[in-house]
This record gives C-alpha cells, sequence and structure tokens, in this order.
C-alpha cells in the first residue's frame, strides 16, 4: 500500500477538508476513482459492499484516517486481525485504485480520500444516493488496533452497547439504526457469516427470531460448527 502521509497521526482529524481540496493539485481523482471503482465492479462481482464497510471500520475507530489499511511489522499490529473486522476483504483493490490515482498524480491523494471516494462511488452503484463529500484527509502511520474494540461492537452486542458506541462519536439512535438496520438500512446489502448466526440456531433457535427465517438459516447454516468462511 502506497500511503501519502500527509500528519504525523490521526491527531490531525479532519481539519481544512473541502469538496474541491485537489482542484489543482489533481483534478480528476473523482473520475479516476470512479472509473477504477467500476471497473472492479465488472471484473470482480458486488465491490461496492466492501467500500461501504471499508469506510465504516476506517472511521469508527478514531477518525476517517486509512489506519486499517495498515500490515503488522515487527512493531506495529495491524487492524485487519481484529475479531471486530472479521471478514473484511477486497484490501487489494484499494491498492488498484490508489495506483491508478499515483499514475496521474503521484504523491498527492490520500488513502483515506480513496476509501471514501470509493465509498461515495459505491453508494451510487448500490442505487443510495449521490453524495457530495469532502477531501483533504490525512493518513495515519499508526495503527489504532489496541481501541478497535472500544469503538466498533460485536454483532451480539446489547442495543444499549451499540447505541452508546453511536453516540460517543455523535451519532444519534436514529442514524445508527440507518446504518445497521438490515430492512431498510446499510445492512440491506452485503451478507454475514454462519459464524454469527449459529448461536441464535443451535442448540434451540433463539424465541425471539421468526420461525421461518431460522428454517432458512439452518439450511445456510447447517452446524453449530461452521468453517469462518462460510
Amino acid at each position: 500500500m502506497v500511503c501519502v502521509f500527509l500528519g504525523p497521526t490521526w491527531c490531525d482529524l479532519e481539519t481544512g477538508l473541502s469538496e474541491n481540496y485537489y482542484e489543482t493539485s489533481c483534478p480528476r481523482v473523482g473520475d479516476i476513482v470512479k472509473e477504477q471503482v467500476n471497473k472492479l465492479y465488472e471484473q470482480h462481482g458486488n465491490t461496492a459492499v466492501s467500500w461501504l464497510r471499508l469506510i465504516f471500520h476506517d472511521c469508527m475507530v478514531q477518525s476517517c484516517d486509512a489506519s486499517i489499511l495498515l500490515d503488522s511489522t515487527a512493531n506495529l499490529v495491524s487492524e485487519k486481525g481484529s475479531d471486530r473486522n472479521f471478514g473484511m476483504r477486497n484490501f487489494k483493490h484499494i491498492d488498484t485504485i490508489k495506483s491508478a490515482v499515483e499514475n496521474e498524480c503521484p504523491g498527492v491523494v490520500s488513502c483515506a480520500d480513496i476509501i471514501t471516494l470509493a465509498a461515495k462511488e459505491g453508494i451510487l452503484m448500490l442505487r443510495g444516493p449521490a453524495i457530495a463529500v469532502k477531501t483533504g484527509r490525512r493518513d495515519s502511520r499508526e495503527s489504532s488496533a489496541s481501541v478497535v474494540e472500544k469503538y466498533i461492537a460485536l454483532h451480539n452486542d446489547t442495543i444499549d452497547v451499540v447505541l452508546s458506541r453511536f453516540q460517543s462519536m455523535g451519532i444519534d439512535a436514529e442514524a445508527a439504526v440507518a446504518l445497521l438496520d438490515g430492512g431498510a438500512g446499510a445492512h440491506t446489502v452485503g451478507r454475514t457469516h454462519c459464524v454469527n448466526m449459529v448461536h441464535r440456531l443451535y442448540p434451540t433457535v433463539d424465541p425471539l427470531m421468526d420461525s421461518d427465517y431460522a428454517d432458512y438459516l439452518k439450511k445456510r447454516c447447517p452446524t453449530a460448527n461452521p468453517d469462518s468462511k462460510d
């Protein structure tokens, strides 16, 4: 990953962002990202979902700083290994987008902004709204692996725990539902893994779960000890 370290740490936050941040330094960055997102979708299927999850898991932990892209080294533990980031994929496709941007504007656009612009295009591909996003974010040199669990709730946490995590970021209950709801919100796309579901199916079905839906899930997840990839 060739990130542009425009600032020392996540502490720079998002000051100085603007919709035309790269107007003179890389005016086609939005078009380049859009072109690459469309190509990747055509080549690899529904990568649009990956962009949405990537921006969520990056921004939820302290700031939108691309720290989630950092790989482990002798002196750094990657956020990718956290169980809260289980199932995250398509990091390599960010490399593809970044390379295309670098070919036209070397050393200018941050990885954090590429994640944001890719998510913007992913939403459009999923027939969501066109969102004007600001750019000018700075990439972190430091991993936030030690605090991932503080910010990202588990799939089976209580609603009070989940809402408190969002509220700590200034996200109210209505917005949290929009992000988490499987009926009308962000979780109408993508998929979950059996390992996140079986505790409600085995040894007995959670009485709060619709019985017909439970029967369907048991067909998709036929064992209490599924492969982590299922």
